[in-house]
């Protein structure tokens, strides 16, 4: 069963959330620069975080996706964002399998040209959309 548990820094003004993918794995969606929190609650949850997924560049703090990456995670962001390290881009409707479950990549421009909100699907059934500037909530209501 997928979990999504929000982290709040509410020093930089930013939600961040840790998806228990339900198999053991997680992704966090994005990351501060320091990745303890996740870690510390992948740890508690038993669970690896395996990806990373960044929404936009974020002008007004440092990801924490390069931290992520190198203790394994896989970096997904909008193509567009041209990062300057690895990582898979994606385009508006791109789909990541994520063995089960598929995230869907869903342009969002605004507070960003390449922004992205990001839509968890269990099958074709929405579980979560990740809109840009709000929470991760559930896909249905």
């Amino acid at each position: 069963m997928s979990e999504i548990h929000p982290l709040v820094d509410e020093g930089l003004g930013n939600s961040s959330y840790l998806v228990d993918l339900g198999d053991g794995r997680a992704l966090v969606v994005d990351p501060v620069r320091d990745p303890s929190a996740y870690l510390e609650l992948a740890e508690r949850r038993r669970l690896r975080v395996t990806h990373s997924v960044e929404t936009h560049l974020h002008a007004d703090f440092v990801s924490g996706s390069r931290e992520l990456a190198a203790r394994g995670a896989r970096v997904v962001a909008a193509r567009a964002a041209g990062l300057r390290y690895p990582y898979q881009g994606v385009d508006d409707e791109e789909e990541l399998d994520l063995g089960g479950l598929r995230l869907r990549a869903v342009a969002a421009p605004g507070h960003t040209p390449e922004q992205l909100a990001w839509l968890l699907l269990d099958g074709g059934e929405p579980l979560a959309l990740g809109p840009p500037g709000s929470s991760l909530a559930p896909a249905s209501g």
